[in-house]
């Protein structure tokens, strides 16, 4: 390794959140601040947005070349909707990008009812003008995982409270060497129980690898690639 090699681990922390829902699904209390309420209908939905800053290595023309992607949560997940025993259910997606996602209802649903971004088709059930936005090429999506949580009957209290257990994990991150200046971290908060609460823990999402200096043409090119990517968005 080379003395201008640095091994770095990039780390993009999000706080927990607790909501409470009344029988149409309307949200009423949101206990833990830092998360956006997109919430329409019946459908909950959350998201937070931090940025890992690499413009200090962008300036020294030095990319990041990740080795893997680790998620590490504070807690269980937790949920009281005892009076809507067939929709007990919560997603927890974390995504780190190289271009910035678009931040509205009908796309971070997407993401969360049906499946990840940056496959050629997205899903089966999804109009032409829908599965456009799953158009966004892998390379830029460094780090992705969705968690489905669901109701746990061997935890569950009286009033049907309980520890929710993880009945679906899917990873599908492209683990791409970047030249960006930035990294967009989010987390999005879907569920559609009604009547009643539930809360997430704190997460964290950590990124190990190199901060590195290429030979000028790959760098030019990866730099290249960059932007046309970000031009996708």
């Amino acid at each position: 390794m080379s003395e201008e090699d640095m091994q770095r681990t990039l780390v993009a922390e999000f706080g927990p959140l607790s909501w409470e829902t009344d029988r149409d699904g309307v949200v009423t209390t949101i206990i833990q601040g830092g998360y956006s309420n997109l919430s329409q209908s019946t459908d909950t939905l959350f998201v937070e947005e931090t940025q890992i800053d690499l413009s200090g290595y962008a300036l020294e023309k030095k990319s990041f070349f990740p080795y893997s992607s680790f998620e590490q949560r504070g807690g269980p997940v937790t949920g009281s909707f005892a009076d809507d025993p067939e929709g007990r259910r919560i997603v927890d997606t974390i995504i780190v990008s190289s271009v910035p996602l678009t931040l509205d209802y009908s796309t971070l649903a997407l993401y969360s009812f049906y499946s990840l971004p940056g496959f050629t088709v997205g899903h089966a059930a999804l109009t032409p003008v829908t599965g456009d936005l799953y158009r966004i090429n892998r390379d830029a999506l460094i780090h992705q995982h969705s968690l489905v949580f669901n109701h746990d009957s061997t935890t569950a209290t009286t009033t049907g409270a309980s520890i929710y257990r993880v009945v679906s994990s899917v990873n599908a991150s492209s683990l791409e060497p970047t030249a960006a200046d930035k990294l967009y971290c989010y987390r999005i908060v879907y569920s559609s129980s009604v009547d009643g609460a539930g809360g997430i823990p704190p997460a964290r999402v950590l990124l190990p690898g190199m901060i590195t200096s290429e030979p000028k043409l790959e760098y030019m090119m990866r730099l290249k690639r960059s932007y046309e990517l970000a031009n996708q968005v």
